[in-house]
């Protein structure tokens, strides 16, 4: 378990802050903390918390799921990114996001997958939701930020903006767009201050989360 917040010297806490503005890039042998810290920090995130299953396979369910989402969507892109220590990570996914479009074959693969993270009762709020991400995505060239995580024991030190600063950076160098969809109105507020505009807002049926798509146009 790391330190609390009451328990963070100044010295811890510019360690973290270096840390999380100096990223570099997971591999495959970082999965687990990697996954471990993308499950912490979503575990009451309103839209994982919808369609993730809600039973006694709930803690597995979501290891299964970011499992999944590192290793099939992030890591084929190679714009996946943790600090050392892993308690922060920024999951890209770079133009043209082909690895978001499983084929016909790999969806068939994926089904026991689907099944074990939301369980039959759950799978059609999990096609909903894909259904309303897919509608909703931008067409124009971007960078995805599919996900950006911090550690519960880390949260509220400016872990989250160090690497968001530090990732947005390498999509600036190559003047291209950002996009993402928040996913509370606390997020919102995060990403605005780095320069993103909210777009619209959408919830993948009436009594679903509401998500707000982002938009950060090239910098020059």
């Amino acid at each position: 378990m790391r330190a609390a917040m009451t328990d963070v010297t100044p010295e811890l806490l510019a360690q973290r802050k270096r840390a999380a503005a100096s990223p570099r890039r997971a591999t495959i042998a970082d999965l687990a903390p990697v996954s471990r810290t993308l499950a912490r920090a979503f575990a009451t995130d309103p839209v994982v918390d919808w369609f993730v299953r809600d039973d006694s396979q709930r803690d597995r369910a979501m290891k299964t799921w970011f499992d999944f989402a590192v290793t099939k969507l992030g890591l084929p892109g190679g714009e996946t990114w943790m600090s050392e220590d892993a308690a922060t990570v920024a999951l890209w996914i770079p133009p043209p996001q082909d690895a978001m479009q499983l084929s016909f074959v790999d969806e068939i693969a994926a089904i026991p997958t689907f099944l074990s993270v939301v369980s039959f009762a759950r799978l059609g709020r999990m096609q909903r939701l894909r259904a309303a991400f897919d509608a909703n995505h931008p067409k124009a060239p971007h960078w995805y930020l599919f996900f950006l995580a911090v550690d519960p024991d880390c949260q509220g030190q400016g872990l989250g903006s160090a690497i968001l600063k530090a990732t947005l950076e390498k999509v600036d160098a190559q003047k291209q767009a950002a996009y993402l969809e928040a996913s509370s109105e606390k997020n919102v507020t995060l990403y605005l201050r780095h320069g993103f505009e909210v777009t619209t807002e959408f919830k993948p049926e009436p009594a679903g989360p509401t998500l707000w798509p982002m938009w950060r146009k090239p910098q020059t």
